[in-house]
This record gives C-alpha cells, structure tokens and sequence, in this order.
C-alpha cells in the first residue's frame, strides 16, 4: 500500500469521526476515561482525532507541495500530528477541564461563610442553619462557638466545622 494512500484514509477517517464526535460526543463522552485513570490525561476523543487528521492532511499537503518523501515525509506528517496533539490538548482539553463548574463542597469550605439560622440553636445543643454556598444554600447542623443561643432567624458566621457540624457566631450582636 502506498503512503499517499494512508494520508488519504487517515484525513478521512479523521473528518468521519469529527462528525461522529460532533453529533454523538455527549453520549461517547467517558469512552476514554479508563485510558485517563491508567496516567494518559492527555489522551481524549478531540486530541487523538485531531492528531488523525492533521497527520493525514499535512502528510498529503507535504507530500504534494515539496521534494519530502519517504520516511522523511512521513515523520514530518508525524511530527505535525503531535504538535496538533499537544496544541489541542493545551488550548482546548486542559481550558475544558478548568472551567468545568461544580456545586459540590467540602464542609471545610463553610468557614467564614454567613448564613441563617432555621432552627434555634441553644446554647449546650445543636440547631440547624442555612448556609449560601456559591452553586446554592445548604442546610447544615450548627452549634454555638461561644456557648451562647442563638435564635431562629439570626444572621451568623462560620468560626469553624468540626466533626460534621458548624461552630457559628452572630453576625450582629442580638439586641436582647
């Protein structure tokens, strides 16, 4: 088989499976998750059909526009799918992964926030507070920090969380 051969059905094997990425990518999503968990983060759908297609379509660019041929063509068409690769992984994957939003939290993350309390929380007992979170609120089991009631409806703040419950303060001084 002749290279130009190759070039031609890796260019169209890459531009097949864009479409297929492109129409079905949300159901092929996780495809390759279990090459990610193995240490190969930079191996995704986009990355490795983008790599397809540019070593198809540089190897026919090249193979057509200058005096290369051989192995020497080949690992220039080679050397512009890994650079496509990388290129890909560094200006598109990794961007992606970044901006990928979330509303789950770790209880640490309450300190310092405010919130409300919904239950009384006496002052050697537990009550309940409602928490704004930035995806949302949270209802959350609350203690006071200084010992101290603290009633339905008052504004406190996160001192610290330990052991699944919030250590709060008002955060204005009751008016008792």
């Amino acid at each position: 088989m002749e290279w130009t051969t190759i070039y031609w059905a890796c260019f169209f094997i890459g531009l097949g499976l864009t479409g297929i990425i492109w129409l079905f990518g949300d159901l092929l999503d996780g495809v390759l998750d279990g090459l990610m968990e193995l240490g190969a983060p930079l191996v995704t759908p986009l990355t490795l059909v983008g790599a397809l297609t540019a070593f198809g379509a540089s190897g026919i660019v090249l193979g057509q526009t200058t005096p290369l041929e051989g192995l020497l063509l080949t690992g220039s068409a080679l050397f512009t799918a890994l650079a496509v690769f990388f290129t890909l992984y560094l200006f598109f994957v990794k961007p992606m992964e970044n901006a990928e939003s979330s509303i789950g939290f770790r209880l640490s993350d309450l300190t310092g926030r405010k919130g409300e309390v919904i239950t009384t929380i006496p002052a050697t007992g537990c009550g309940e507070v409602l928490i704004w979170t930035g995806g949302g609120n949270t209802n959350q089991i609350a203690s006071s920090f200084h010992g101290e009631s603290i009633p339905q409806g008052s504004r406190i703040v996160v001192q610290k969380v330990e052991e699944h419950t919030l250590w709060v303060v008002p955060d204005e001084p009751n008016e008792e």
